[in-house]
């Protein structure tokens, strides 16, 4: 399976879930696009910090790569891995109202790129630490330019 349509297919199984108990968070850019070496705008909108937990912000890179496999039948498949290939959180106020966070891109990360076998992904992400039950979660889409 190629990593086309990575938005839809690739999200984890539990991001729905996180995303319906996220009332009162949300995260955006000032701007859509940024290129590596700069920084970018989190903008962080807390209608209600009530539940949400220890807040903060960040700027994440997941790389989709497909992994190949062999059984002992000597059948091959292959699977899409993800892992974190960049991330930086900084904290933010349990305030309700905007707050922005100024976050920097590497200039040595990976670009935004979308691949039939290897994908680069960016967001930026609010997140809610919460002691018991899933973490509130919050994202934008972020386009990192070369």
């Amino acid at each position: 399976m190629g990593l086309q349509g990575l938005g839809h297919h690739l999200s984890h199984p539990l991001d729905f879930v996180r995303q319906r108990r996220t009332r009162g968070l949300q995260v955006d850019a000032g701007v859509h696009s940024v290129r590596r070496g700069e920084e970018v705008d989190a903008l962080v909108t807390i209608t209600s910090p009530k539940g949400l937990g220890d807040l903060e912000v960040g700027v994440v890179c997941t790389e989709y790569f497909d992994e190949e496999s062999t059984d002992s039948d000597g059948d091959t498949s292959r699977a899409t891995v993800e892992e974190v290939a960049h991330e930086d959180w900084q904290p933010v106020e349990e305030l309700t109202g905007v707050q922005s966070v100024c976050l920097a891109i590497p200039a040595d990360a990976p670009f935004s790129y979308e691949g039939t076998c290897l994908s680069f992904k960016w967001e930026l992400v609010a997140r809610g630490h919460k002691s018991r039950g899933l973490d509130a979660q919050a994202r934008s889409d972020l386009s990192v330019l070369p």
